[in-house]
């Protein structure tokens, strides 16, 4: 793109993605897995965030899907055939930030392209901007972010005139941004302009009747993608249920990963799993209790119940139909195995 003329804009016109584009969000609600009363609110607020286009902070630990939230709410917005541009706010250089944000005129400096390079918001132009760890951003980069934010044009380092850019903004964290603003860390102007839908990701020890349905969930796809046909047995599904996932989401993913990867066998038994998961069981639980009858019956009961709600995508009167109970029976089922929202 040719630097403009002061006093003109850089030429844009609304473009549009293809799956292959390595701008282009690959997630969507569908991916979001669980029925645990606090991620069923936040996938809720997500989608009425969606369609109003308004800026979203998302908040939750390392690990629980932040930006898969952000993916899916770019999916379900009018916006979705845009580009979807993460910037990892505290992966990039600090003195590499503003050019990688905002982009560069032809020799800004040093080593920069003759014909210039256009910035992460200008690469967002018509679609979502996710900014992942906003919490990392340097203060002096704050203010910069707030002007483009506000006035939805950047100025590449070392130009002169302005580009307009039209995009969405999600921003995401793990800190504590009120806090981080009492103390001078972040501006409490940024803060106002980004949270405008808060979304908390609850961690994945929040929701333990999730665990078993998200294993499942991402056992079936890496399956199939490794084109291995080895199954988890009960014991071990239910040593998995109990362990206490720091890593969250993202623990549960490398898990299975690795398991899958190194079975020498078609069935994985508890003695099986990674020697954390092991250790962790035997400080909460005995490997005993796990070939308790009724412990058992209850883990089955509510796995049926999740896989028959996700089944007919959350409609409990079909769910009812499909396990074969009354409405009334099958909400008192919800009730007793903590699936109600």
């Amino acid at each position: 793109m040719p630097e403009a003329t002061p006093g003109q804009a850089y030429p844009h016109r609304l473009r549009q993605v293809s799956d292959a584009s390595p701008w282009a969000a690959r997630y969507t609600f569908a991916d979001i897995c669980g029925h645990s009363p606090a991620l069923v609110h936040a996938r809720e607020l997500a989608r009425r965030a969606a369609q109003a286009e308004c800026a979203v902070l998302l908040l939750g630990e390392s690990g629980t899907g932040k930006e898969l939230f952000a993916q899916a709410i770019h999916r379900a917005s009018p916006r979705q055939a845009g580009p979807f541009v993460p910037i990892d706010c505290a992966a990039i250089p600090r003195d590499l930030l503003e050019a990688e944000l905002f982009g560069y005129a032809p020799g800004a400096f040093s080593g920069a392209s003759t014909a210039g390079k256009p910035g992460k918001f200008e690469l967002a132009h018509g679609g979502t901007v996710f900014l992942d760890e906003i919490g990392e951003m340097p203060l002096e980069m704050q203010a910069k972010l707030l002007r483009v934010l506000q006035e939805h044009q950047v100025v590449r380092v070392g130009g002169l005139a302005p580009v307009a850019v039209d995009f969405a903004v999600i921003a995401a964290t793990n800190r504590a941004l009120e806090e981080m603003a009492s103390q001078g860390q972040f501006r409490r102007d940024l803060l106002y302009r980004l949270d405008v839908m808060r979304i908390s990701i609850p961690p994945l020890r929040e929701g333990p009747q999730d665990i078993r349905l998200l294993v499942e969930d991402y056992w079936e796809r890496k399956s199939r993608e490794l084109r291995k046909e080895i199954r988890l047995s009960e014991a071990a599904l239910r040593v998995l249920e109990q362990y206490s996932w720091p890593g969250n989401v993202r623990e549960v993913v490398n898990v299975v990963e690795r398991l899958l990867v190194s079975a020498t066998q078609f069935v994985i038994e508890p003695e099986d799993l990674p020697p954390s998961l092991q250790q962790d069981l035997a400080e909460g639980t005995s490997l005993k209790s796990l070939w308790n009858l009724q412990a058992a019956v209850a883990v089955a009961v509510r796995g049926t119940l999740q896989k028959a709600l996700r089944e007919v995508g959350g409609n409990r009167s079909e769910a009812a139909r499909l396990v074969g109970l009354s409405r009334a029976s099958f909400y008192r089922k919800l009730k007793q195995h903590g699936l109600t929202a």
